[in-house]
């Protein structure tokens, strides 16, 4: 996965492991960002696999979305939850 930063005088990237990473690592950047809304937990696609995505905005707002599939959707579900803080869309 593929992450930018934009700082003061540079524009850095990163490779993160997983869209889990990348959830940690935005709601930690102290942008204000907060989940808008994220999907119900253990959620599955038609063909069986679970599926989480969370969107996330920045009080600049910017808007991201993090997608996740199987193992790793539910560990996304579970860093999305943690970070919410007001009433979320959930689909």
């Amino acid at each position: 996965m593929l992450y930018r930063k934009s700082g003061d005088k540079e524009l850095s990237t990163r490779v993160l492991n997983s869209s889990t990473d990348a959830l940690r690592k935005m709601i930690g950047l102290n942008n204000g960002a907060h989940v808008v809304k994220i999907s119900a937990k253990a959620y599955r696609l038609s063909n069986g696999v679970e599926y989480c995505h969370v969107g996330v905005k920045c009080k600049d707002e910017s808007i991201y979305s993090f997608h996740a599939y199987g193992k790793e959707a539910i560990e996304l579900h579970e860093e999305g939850s943690k970070a919410v803080k007001i009433p979320v869309t959930v689909s």
